[in-house]
């Protein structure tokens, strides 16, 4: 079953949490292609670097740790990396319009819905986004 990961959910992979596990399970998992969104590597690297700068949670030296590691997942574990469409954006902006999201969830969300599978299950660790995603029609978890 392909799966479209969101940054909430991708984030435990590098910062352990509740769900770290769980999402060390899907990614590692090679039987089914993972997706990601461009708009996440951002959304990563930004996480990440919070975690030094603003939170102080982790270490410099840490950061670029966790960073590299990142990069070497979308390599190591062919990770498909999903660019923002036009249609995207047409399509966040209808989700925003049913009700209110966040636009960063919006654009992952609209993502997942424009990949056109029936078998995609998307995953979050946002239970608000996941419900949205749900009542889109897609399979869902949350880690």
């Amino acid at each position: 079953m392909p799966v479209f990961i969101d940054t909430s959910a991708l984030f435990k992979r590098y910062q352990t949490e509740k769900g770290t596990a769980a999402v060390n399970r899907i990614i590692e998992d090679r039987s089914q292609p993972l997706y990601i969104s461009s708009i996440s590597i951002v959304e990563m690297i930004s996480n990440l670097k919070r975690l030094c700068e603003v939170d102080k949670l982790t270490t410099e030296e840490q950061f670029h740790i966790q960073r590299d590691f990142f990069y070497k997942d979308i390599m190591d574990l062919n990770v498909t990396i999903l660019d923002i469409s036009a249609d995207d954006v047409i399509k966040a902006e209808d989700l925003i319009l049913k009700r209110y999201m966040k636009p960063v969830d919006s654009i992952q969300l609209a993502i997942a819905l424009n990949m056109k599978n029936d078998d995609i299950t998307f995953i979050s660790s946002d239970q608000r986004l996941c419900k949205i995603a749900a009542q889109e029609g897609l399979k869902t978890l949350t880690p």
